[in-house]
């Protein structure tokens, strides 16, 4: 199964959203539970939606865009340090590799240098404070784009590709809510073919 720009921004949208840890450095995220609602334009035309359960160790990201004149629909799904992404077509496929960020943790490393490694590859250096949908994100700024980060949840990121604009936006932000846990198991209905991790 050939690789996608669309499965890799799937992937590159919940890293964004991993890169975070408080007193334990094994919870990703800042809030035991929750449901952001994204737009997305650009390159793509569309929505998606993250479901995170115990502080983001058991997450997953939905994206449904148009891109072209193509109608894509995806999924990565976090299981501790384990990743799964696939899409809803007829080819039942998808990808497993480890989670970067478990990776990077089992190397020595926090979640600060993470965010360095990541957001570096892009060009983006941490630039402050920035308020938006009346929270306090943290700034990471490039001469390709921005991203605005609150407690590990992306809520808003833009980026020029090759000349191709993307741009994420959270419309709605749930915290400490249940989670259906159906939304965090692995398809019985998806043959994965295992990946190499990402290296940042």
């Amino acid at each position: 199964m050939k690789t996608s720009i669309f499965l890799f921004i799937v992937m590159v949208s919940f890293e964004l959203n991993s890169a975070y840890c408080q007193r334990d450095e094994h919870k990703p995220y800042g809030m035991n539970s929750g449901i952001i609602e994204y737009k997305f334009s650009g390159m793509q035309e569309g929505m998606g939606t993250l479901h995170f359960d115990d502080y983001g160790l058991k997450a997953s990201m939905y994206m449904d865009v148009i891109e072209g004149d193509k109608h894509k629909r995806g999924y990565t799904l976090t299981l501790k340090e384990d990743q799964y992404m696939y899409d809803l077509g007829p080819s039942g496929e998808g990808f497993k590799m480890k989670n970067p960020f478990f990776s990077n943790l089992k190397e020595g490393g926090d979640a600060e240098t993470f965010l360095m490694k990541f957001y570096g590859n892009m060009g983006f250096e941490k630039a402050g404070k920035i308020i938006f949908l009346d929270r306090e994100c943290d700034l990471w700024k490039g001469n390709e784009g921005e991203a605005f980060i609150w407690k590990g949840i992306l809520l808003k990121f833009d980026l020029n590709m090759y000349g191709n604009a993307i741009h994420q936006e959270a419309t709605s932000i749930l915290i400490n809510v249940q989670i259906d846990p159906s939304l965090l198991k692995i398809p019985e209905d998806i043959e994965f073919m295992e990946m190499p991790g990402f290296v940042f």
